[in-house]
């Protein structure tokens, strides 16, 4: 799945990947798994707007055969971010399992606080924009379902 995601990104073929992927979805209602990271630095949290979904989320993907969540979230963050962190960096999973059109999706979302605001490097492409919000900034804004859920759990 790794090269598909590279050919993709060298041709720059988001959104027809993500069109796709959508109608794929609605067919095979498949049951989907991701690992998330909400990365918090003096009290505000890192949005991503993705170029092929409505709303901010996190940064982060789906698990790879054999991949546990933790070990996705490490590979998200350096894919999406160019951010390298160590497993025992991401704290406190946090999961959530919704049901839609589109078929299941499990989520699990890690927790990485960071000491200094990290540098971070966004494609252009998959990621398109990000922000540092509080949580009750980022409540006034469209978030992904799952992100909106969380940070009310956890608040």
């Amino acid at each position: 799945m790794r090269w598909l995601k590279r050919l993709i990104t060298r041709l720059r073929l988001y959104w027809l990947a993500a069109r796709l992927y959508e109608t794929w979805q609605l067919v095979a209602k498949p049951h989907n798994h991701g690992a998330l990271v909400a990365i918090w630095h003096q009290g505000r949290l890192l949005l991503v707007q993705a170029s092929y979904r409505h709303g901010l989320g996190l940064p982060g993907g789906g698990l790879e055969r054999g991949e546990t969540a933790q070990q996705a979230a490490v590979r998200e963050l350096g894919e999406e971010l160019g951010l390298r962190v160590t497993p025992d960096a991401l704290l406190d999973p946090w999961q959530i399992t919704e049901i839609s059109a589109r078929g299941k999706n499990s989520v699990t979302i890690f927790t990485l606080r960071a000491a200094r605001e990290p540098a971070i490097r966004l494609d252009g492409l998959e990621l398109v924009a990000s922000q540092w919000l509080t949580r009750e900034e980022a409540l006034t804004r469209p978030l992904v379902s799952h992100v909106r859920e969380y940070l009310i759990q956890t608040g």
